[in-house]
């Protein structure tokens, strides 16, 4: 067994610094006060001329179908809410935060309002139903997928509260790698 290098040790130690910092700064910088608000219960592909089909979930993980073409298709989240209230506002004034998966650079969310662009968020009995059209969802640096967070706001300053949803990732299903067979030896 080789011994762990000083270096090594140090940079573990960095990271571990910088991070706490981040955070800190992150939970000071936030006045809002953030809680999950919004549960994803279910999710389809709607299309034009098809009926719905459901979508293949693992975790936090939404698969479309890899045949699945852009031009006249949505998803359909429906998200169950505890509060009625919350659900209504939530379809007056929300906003879906998207931000592209695999990216060289990182970058900020795009943070696009409901019921505009053609994203629709209506209310349903004990939740709301998010409608997203798939170019939307795979326009700009979202090619391979995107994170998708619902949000709401409520309040202004110290007494703000965000109610969010957890991230889903929505990613197209990629057809198996054919695999070569081996040639034995003749």
């Amino acid at each position: 067994m080789q011994p762990i290098p000083k270096w090594a040790l140090w940079l573990g130690g960095a990271l571990v610094w910088v991070a706490g910092v981040g955070l800190a700064l992150f939970a000071l910088a936030a006045p809002a006060r953030a809680d999950v608000a919004f549960v994803p219960e279910a999710a389809r592909l709607a299309c034009a001329g098809a009926a719905p089909a459901a979508l293949k979930r693992h975790g936090n993980a939404l698969y479309l179908p890899a045949a699945a073409p852009l031009a006249g298709c949505r998803i359909e989240i429906e998200f169950a809410a505890a509060d009625p209230a919350l659900a209504a506002r939530a379809a007056a004034a929300g906003v879906v935060e998207l931000v592209g998966l695999k990216l060289v650079r990182a970058a900020f969310p795009d943070r696009l309002p409901v019921n505009a662009g053609g994203i629709a968020l209506t209310r349903r009995p004990g939740g709301v139903t998010l409608s997203i059209p798939l170019e939307t969802l795979f326009g700009a640096n979202r090619q391979r997928g995107a994170a998708l967070i619902l949000a709401a706001r409520t309040g202004e300053g110290d007494a703000a509260e965000s109610h969010i949803s957890p991230t889903l990732i929505i990613e197209r299903a990629d057809p198996p790698p054919v695999q070569k067979a081996k040639r034995l030896p003749e």
